[in-house]
């Protein structure tokens, strides 16, 4: 496996910021910038949009879905992105792509993609670990999958930092 670097944190926690700091201390503004949350009302747009307007400037910027993205053969082998330093914000939204259909053959081809790359990818993901029990099933569903997922990556990653109210931990 390349250079992974995996970000953990809780909604507002500074693991967006904190990721982006990585890749611009290492590779300037020659990096790409995945993005991909989706807005389904509107609250959710204001919050892309603060997340779109506070990105550094200069850098490629992708805002696909994970599906689309795997498709496009844009992570593969001769595709753009392959080469690239790159930083997925955020993981949970992957997750939320898929959480009606089986998602152990998309975490081991991502994995496999992961492996293949020649750049740095850090990756945001969300902790969900550290509060109760969901209460409906669809919450526990989502809290399982990328919980599970968190840990392939924590495995599989060279770098791994915890970020509470804007503070990086260094795990390993």
């Amino acid at each position: 496996m390349t250079d992974l670097i995996l970000v953990s944190g809780g909604v507002r926690s500074g693991k967006s910021v904190f990721a982006e700091s990585l890749l611009l201390h290492r590779h300037q503004h020659s990096w790409v910038y995945w993005a991909t949350g989706r807005a389904e009302d509107s609250e959710m747009e204001s919050r892309i949009a603060l997340h779109r307007a506070s990105r550094p400037s200069g850098v490629f910027t992708v805002e696909e879905g994970f599906r689309a993205l795997l498709a496009s053969g844009r992570l593969e082998e001769g595709g753009d992105l392959r080469t690239r330093p790159l930083l997925l914000d955020s993981l949970g939204f992957c997750v939320l792509e898929l959480l009606e259909e089986e998602i152990n053959p998309w975490i081991e081809r991502f994995s496999s993609l992961l492996s293949g790359r020649r750049a740095t990818t850090v990756i945001v993901t969300e902790e969900v670990g550290l509060g109760g029990v969901a209460g409906s099933p669809l919450a526990r569903r989502f809290a399982d999958r990328i919980g599970l997922w968190n840990q392939r990556l924590a495995h599989e990653a060279s770098q791994v930092y915890a970020v509470m109210m804007g503070c990086p931990l260094r795990l390993r």
